[in-house]
């Protein structure tokens, strides 16, 4: 999906399967369509703590630049200039920074992906939503209502599904599902303390920002239909999408806000007039690709990550109001769900995907994420048809069918 090879990516050195990742073993993995980083090395975990009196912003940055700071000592320290960060930016500052430092290798499966098979479904699984439907429809038409008389423009509204199990959770299995169903996308785990904090992974379309030297790049998404198991409908489904008044609207909002964030940072910026189409294995997406010339080469990609996190694609238009109508409607923080997950070198390239279709896993429960993007035009129960649709990425992984969950 990148215009450009990242050199990180050269070089990959092969992996088997099961040493890629070990459920109890802390760890990254963050598998694009170019290639793959991963480490079972997490040497430091960065602490970091929360400024109540700093903006989102302003917090964001202090965070990002502490992070730097650390990764400079630790390789002053140790003499490994290939020592790279780590980790995730959770949504919004009620929660905290998941980030280490790492040692990392370009890796590829050996044994390939041909062979994975789903496993054996679970049994006994009790399901909680939160909020309850109802609920979660009425929060859609709440920010409808509020769209005809402010400024509110699009606003993201999120929903969760816990899963309680009687079985282990079998968290390679569940990554390699995803990995497998993924390969066009950005598919991610990560683990400071398994037994504490469990896994958090997921399989993402969407590239926030990506930096290799001068270039940068990102793959916004907004605007979604599910796919359908006949091939015609499926057909039907995509151009419905590209058609709709509705999601071309949504996704206008989103790669506005991109461009006009990116276009004084950069020299050239090239985004095509109309998106595309992609397709994971359960939703329709509109996208665009954009990359453009840095005018500063030396830019870092904290600096970037942090002007684009979060998109209206999983916030909303204008950010802070959005930001605080989520905080009042969703029943839950949004913990990393909605944030960015990647990696960064010493010399300021790296790769941040958005954290969507995704989920944070135990041995024998998880949380699940998704959410609709709501603007005027909007239909309630659409909205909450996109979020079934949305969470079946992480319930096929995991071998469930939202129908037939057993719910309290």
């Amino acid at each position: 999906m990148l215009a450009v090879e990242p050199s990180v990516f050269k070089n990959m050195i092969g992996i088997t399967r099961e040493n890629l990742i070990e459920a109890e073993v802390a760890g990254f993995v963050f598998a694009t369509p170019t290639g793959t980083i991963s480490s079972k090395k997490l040497l430091e975990n960065i602490h970091f703590e929360r400024q109540p009196e700093l903006s989102f912003v302003e917090q964001q940055q202090k965070w990002l630049k502490h992070a730097q700071h650390k990764l400079q000592q630790k390789i002053q320290a140790t003499r490994n200039s290939e020592l790279i960060l780590v980790g995730s930016l959770p949504f919004d500052h009620r929660d905290l920074p998941e980030m280490s430092i790492a040692e990392a290798k370009n890796t590829y499966v050996t044994d390939g992906l041909n062979f994975v098979a789903p496993f054996e479904r679970l049994s006994q699984v009790q399901a909680t939503l939160v909020p309850p439907q109802a609920d979660y429809v009425d929060g859609v038409a709440k920010l409808v209502e509020l769209m005809k008389t402010t400024e509110l423009e699009k606003a993201v509204l999120a929903r969760a599904i816990d899963l309680q199990c009687e079985q282990k959770i079998p968290v390679i299995d569940l990554f390699y599902q995803l990995f497998k169903n993924n390969p066009e996308g950005y598919t991610f785990a990560l683990a400071q303390d398994p037994k504490k904090s469990g896994w958090f992974m997921g399989a993402s379309p969407e590239l926030l920002v990506a930096k290799q030297n001068q270039y940068v790049f990102s793959n916004p998404v907004a605007g979604t239909l599910a796919r359908s198991a006949n091939a015609l409908e499926d057909q039907a489904q995509a151009q419905r999408l590209l058609a709709s008044a509705k999601d071309r609207h949504e996704h206008a909002v989103v790669i506005e806000a991109i461009a006009d964030l990116l276009s004084p940072l950069c020299d050239k910026l090239s985004i095509p007039k109309s998106p595309s189409l992609i397709k994971t294995q359960t939703v329709w997406h509109l996208a665009t690709q954009i990359q453009g010339t840095l005018k500063d080469p030396e830019m870092h990609v904290f600096d970037l990550a942090s002007i684009l996190h979060p998109t209206p694609a999983v916030c909303g238009q204008p950010a802070p109001l959005a930001r605080q109508l989520i905080s009042d409607l969703e029943p839950f923080n949004r913990n990393l769900f909605a944030g960015t997950m990647g990696w960064s070198d010493a010399y300021g390239n790296g790769a941040w995907a958005v954290n969507v279709r995704c989920g944070r896993i135990f041995e024998y429960s998880a949380r699940l994420y998704a959410g609709a993007g709501i603007v005027e035009a909007s239909q309630p129960a659409s909205e909450l048809n996109e979020t079934i649709a949305k969470f079946k990425t992480m319930l096929n992984a995991l071998g469930l069918n939202a129908d037939q969950l057993t719910y309290q």
